[in-house]
Formats: structure tokens, C-alpha cells, sequence
């Protein structure tokens, strides 16, 4: 689900955002203080994320990621690692390295199918994480906004030529990007053990893993890359002990990039 934003805003800006993850990470403090502070069931905060996801990532575009964009891709990542320090940074201050949980019903009510057992907190968002990459999937193909983020990802000079405002389907994309991570951070929230502000960080890199290993413009790919990485994941845990359960994730997207560097749902560019 995080991955789907992250590869929204690549396509259409050229570039790789760094600081999606700490959308995520914000995202996530939010539902931890609602929770506590207001009793607020962990769901009922989607909308609030979704207004705060709005204004932060539009304060973000219009301050540090407009004025880079039209330079080389490089700027526009380095501007977007200069937001993430900032952005965990300020959650250090504001809310200490110190780990916490959101306390919810949702991740200690567990469902058994056979040998496979799982907490409803993480069937709820697999289940909105299926919902969500199928309306971003109609969304980009049926209406006249996807259709013109898609022209302006696979060809911006042909759709600002066409007439589209280049300008403002960035904006709509980045937009769109961070609503997508707030979204997928309310249902992580819910059974992630380790709030940290440090989190970013690491899904940011995971995201990165996941849009190279499906392919630029493939949401269905994200989401089955999204699958492969969990269970690698998973199975490095058991392999190597959980401290390098990563191994296995890091081996797995060399070995991609060795045998198909387009992704794995991607297609391969032909150069005359």
C-alpha cells in the first residue's frame, strides 16, 4: 500500500521521493495521540489523517519540492532527504525516540484458518490495502486526472504539448502520494509494535525496494512485489534470525535487478 504512492510521485516527477516513509511515520504518531489522548477508535482517524496528509504534503510541494522540480532528478532527491531529516527530526523533538503501540482490540482478536493465523488489526489491512490498489488502479485509468498523470509520467513534454497543466498534476500526484502513505499508516498503526520516528526511514527504503522490483506505472506489480518482500522478509526471519531478517529482501532485489532490471512486471525499453 505505501509503495503505491511512492511509485504515484516517481512517475510523475521524475524523481524519488524520500520523504514518503515519514508521511507514514506522521501518520502513525497521529492515530497513537488520537488514540490516547481522545479514546478515538484507531478507523474513525482516517479522515483527520487524510486533511492533515493534505496540508502537510501540499506545505512540503510548494516550499521544497516546486522549486527543484524542473532541475535534474538529483536536486529534487536530495531536497527530498533534506525533508525527511527535518520532518524526523522534528517527531524526535516532539515525541522522543521512545517506541510505542497504538492500543486497539483490533490486535488482540486473532483469527486461525488451519495452520495460518493472523490478527484481525492485519487481515483489515491486507484486505484495504486490496481495496486500495484497485479503486488507485480504476482511478488512474477511468478518469481524466489519472489519465493525465499517466500521460504527463510516460510523457511530459507530449502532455504539457496536449495542453495538460504539467504543474498542476504534480501537485494532484504528490498529493495523492501522501494521502496514500497517511491511509496505509492508520491501518499500520494498528498492530505495528515499534512507533519510532525512525520508521520512515525504513519504509521509505522498502517502498524503494518494491516500485523497482514491480516496475514504474504497475500498481497491481506493487502490490504482489509488496507480497514477495513480506514473505522474503518473513523467511529471512527464520533463516537468519529476525536482527537479519532483511537479508534475504536485500538478496532477492540484487538478484532482480541482475536477471530483469526493468522490474519484474516492467517492461523493457528497447534503445535504437
Amino acid at each position: 500500500m505505501v509503495s503505491v504512492g511512492l511509485g504515484i510521485i516517481w512517475g510523475v516527477m521524475n524523481a524519488i521521493n524520500f520523504a514518503h516513509g515519514d508521511f507514514l511515520m506522521i501518520s502513525m504518531f497521529i492515530v497513537f495521540w488520537l488514540v490516547v489522548l481522545l479514546g478515538l477508535d484507531p478507523f474513525l482517524s482516517l479522515p483527520i489523517v487524510v486533511l492533515i496528509m493534505v496540508v502537510i504534503g501540499g506545505i512540503i510541494h510548494r516550499v521544497a519540492v516546486e522549486p527543484v522540480i524542473e532541475r535534474e532528478p538529483l536536486m529534487t532527491i536530495l531536497t527530498t532527504l533534506g525533508v525527511s531529516m527535518v520532518l524526523e527530526s522534528g517527531a524526535l523533538i516532539l515525541w522522543t525516540p521512545n517506541p510505542r503501540a497504538v492500543p486497539n482490540i483490533y490486535k488482540q482478536t486473532y483469527l486461525s484458518i488451519g495452520p495460518l493465523r493472523a490478527s484481525l488489526a492485519e487481515i483489515l489491512a491486507f484486505i484495504s490495502a486490496i481495496i486500495l490498489v484497485i479503486l488507485v488502479q480504476r482511478f488512474l485509468m477511468r478518469t481524466k486526472i489519472g489519465k493525465q498523470i499517466r500521460a504527463v509520467s510516460q510523457n511530459p513534454f507530449g502532455a504539457r504539448a496536449l495542453g495538460i497543466n504539467i504543474e498542476r498534476i504534480r501537485v494532484i500526484a504528490f498529493l495523492l502520494g501522501a494521502v496514500i502513505a497517511g491511509v496505509a499508516g492508520v491501518f499500520l498503526a494498528t498492530f505495528y509494535p515499534n512507533i519510532t520516528p525512525y520508521v520512515g526511514l525504513h519504509w521509505s527504503l522498502f517502498s524503494f525496494i518494491v516500485v523497482v522490483l514491480a516496475g514504474l506505472e504497475n500498481i497491481q506489480g506493487m502490490f504482489v512485489s509488496g507480497l514477495i518482500i513480506g514473505l522474503s522478509e518473513a523467511l529471512g526471519a527464520i533463516l537468519f534470525t529476525s536482527a537479519y531478517r532483511h537479508l534475504l529482501v536485500y538478496l532477492v532485489f540484487i538478484i532482480v535487478l541482475l536477471v530483469r532490471p526493468q522490474g519484474i512486471f516492467g517492461k523493457e525499453v528497447r534503445r535504437l
